[in-house]
């Protein structure tokens, strides 16, 4: 998910709201009911108010990842829908990962910058991961005691009667609703804001549904059922529907402050109510494995399936973020700077969702391509775009001095999220001569995805937040080169820790609805023998990098007004 997507245009004024009680609600399994906080930002006076409310490259086989020891006892398992990949973890009971296979499946993009999947490619994706996992481990599929699904967030499945897919699935970072987001931001954005937290723009379920109203009704027409991506694989091992709240606040048609589908919001949409799923607590049992699934999958029919989560929320549980202060940042598909917080602090900028602690919220400062943009890179210089050789990169990355000998990249493959949030932004690299390299440029996309993210951090910072107790997650937290540069672009100590992700999250959550754990704020972060790494930042190169983000920030506002104009 998740998260986000991007929007060009000036936001209006916020409107100031009062505050109004929030009834107890369907918040996640640890929520004690009463009033929440949340901090709300009128954006145009910069006035703070109170308010109560409750890739480029697919791969073709799996990454395996090391199993932690031999398993014993009861394990679950964590299925992921992610954006370019399916995965599965095993954990066991104590929350230790026992090993985590990946199985990719393709992205359509008919279009620039649009972004769409078949979802009925993600079942059996997930289910080759899962199968490959159960031989390493040589496990007994009996000893399985249960499952939890996450995915990327804004991710609808549009269902027919039958039950099957009516159109291909838009993905969260695509931009053809930048028109629609737009109208539905000068029109009734301060309403959408104070109903569902957030601001819309083209990554969310809303937005591409308003898109859909207008360019495909047909689709619209035959639409029966709506669920995000995680629920609509759950609805395929279970034949149950439903979502979580955070899931729910991820399409923007929820109200947040009963916890209940918006008609305003769904009347944006085109859609009713009647069409939505309901909506269960975090780590709710949802139903049981149905026979034929499970056997794609390898498992026993039965096999309890508990409900999970958007991706960045059970990432950022999975690293051990129990209390306000603490914070991840994720070095995935998209990167992204996270922190919870009680109240919850919306902004127009944030993405915010209901945390599985309750009354905790996560605010999310998110980037558009991180991973994503490494691998672009990567598989264009190598040559290779089915099997980039990722640690030679590295290897040939830390040749390069910090700094990149001048060389400057800026990440917006997909236009850019937060904190500028405007899809005709475009990558580049600046400052290249004759003297140049591959090295360079490969160090200079590890910089670039860095500054995004200092960039990013700036909008949290304004809001409170501070860097303490960093967790560095995703794919990008196995790479020492990668790792390090973040911690010294930011000028603070990081822990990697690579294996806390959205799949050991959800799995993490089995165990919470099984009842292994007395509640989410009990679990532990999610543990392997070989531990994390700790970073720390190169005090020799931070007044380097603080003058080389000066510069990032100065050509991003150059060249911004070169793609507006180019853009009409």
């Amino acid at each position: 998910m998740p998260s986000h997507g991007v929007r060009k245009s000036t936001r209006p004024g916020m409107a100031a709201l009062k505050t109004r009680p929030m009834p107890r609600c369907p918040w996640p399994p640890a929520s004690r009911g009463g009033t929440t906080r949340i901090r709300f930002d009128a954006r145009a006076t910069g006035r703070l108010r109170d308010r109560a409310v409750p890739s480029p490259a697919v791969p073709k086989e799996s990454i395996p990842m090391p199993i932690s020891r031999t398993p014993r006892g009861g394990i679950v398992l964590g299925f992921d829908v992610g954006t370019g990949s399916g995965k599965v973890c095993a954990l066991d009971e104590d929350g230790r990962v026992l090993g985590i296979e990946t199985e990719g499946y393709p992205t359509r993009t008919p279009r620039t910058a649009w972004a769409e999947q078949d979802p009925s490619s993600w079942l059996p994706a997930l289910a080759l991961a899962c199968r490959r996992l159960i031989a390493r481990l040589e496990l007994d599929p009996g000893r399985v005691r249960g499952l939890a699904v996450t995915s990327a967030a804004h991710v609808g499945v549009l269902l027919d009667a039958a039950g099957e897919p009516v159109r291909p699935a838009i993905l969260w970072h695509d931009q053809r609703s930048q028109t629609e987001a737009r109208e539905i931001a000068q029109t009734a954005g301060d309403e959408v804001f104070a109903i569902g937290n957030n601001w819309p723009t083209p990554t969310w379920t809303l937005s591409h549904l308003a898109w859909m109203r207008r360019h495909d009704p047909r689709s619209l027409e035959r639409t029966r059922h709506l669920l995000l991506s995680k629920d609509y694989l759950a609805f395929r091992l279970t034949g149950e529907r439903a979502t979580d709240p955070a899931a729910a606040v991820s399409a923007l048609l929820l109200d947040v402050a009963t916890g209940r589908w918006s008609e305003r919001l769904c009347a944006l949409a085109g859609l009713s109510v009647a069409q939505l799923p309901p909506v269960r607590p975090i780590a709710a049992g949802i139903g049981r494995l149905l026979p034929e699934p499970a056997s794609l999958l390898g498992l026993t029919a039965g096999t309890p399936v508990f409900n999970g989560t958007m991706d960045s929320t059970a990432e950022t549980f999975s690293a051990g973020v129990r209390r306000e202060g603490e914070c991840v940042i994720r070095l995935a598909s998209a990167g992204g700077i996270h922190g919870i917080s009680s109240p919850a602090r919306v902004h127009p900028k944030l993405i915010s969702y209901p945390y599985p602690i309750a009354p905790y919220w996560l605010s999310q400062a998110g980037t558009n391509t991180c991973a994503t943009a490494v691998a672009w890179a990567c598989s264009l210089m190598t040559g290779d775009r089915d099997a980039p050789d990722f640690e030679q990169w590295s290897a040939l990355a830390e040749t390069s001095p910090p700094g990149s000998n001048g060389v400057l990249f800026h990440p917006y493959l997909s236009g850019e999220r937060c904190p500028y949030w405007d899809g005709d932004l475009r990558a580049s690299f600046v400052g290249l001569g004759l003297d140049h390299g591959r090295a360079d440029l490969a160090r200079s996309v590890y910089e670039g995805t860095a500054f995004a993210l200092r960039d990013a951090l700036s909008v949290l910072q304004d809001r409170g937040f501070a860097l303490s107790g960093v967790r560095l997650v995703g794919g990008g937290a196995k790479s020492r080169v990668w790792s390090g540069i973040v911690a010294s672009v930011l000028d603070c100590p990081v822990r990697a820790a690579p294996l806390a992700d959205s799949s050991a999250g959800a799995g993490l959550l089995a165990l919470v609805g099984l009842g292994v754990f007395d509640g989410p704020s009990s679990a532990p972060a999610v543990q392997t023998d070989d531990g994390d790494r700790i970073h720390e930042p190169d005090p020799g190169s931070r007044a380097l990098y603080d003058d080389a983000f000066a510069r990032y920030r100065d050509v991003q506002r150059r060249l911004a007004e070169v793609y507006r104009r180019a853009d009409g």
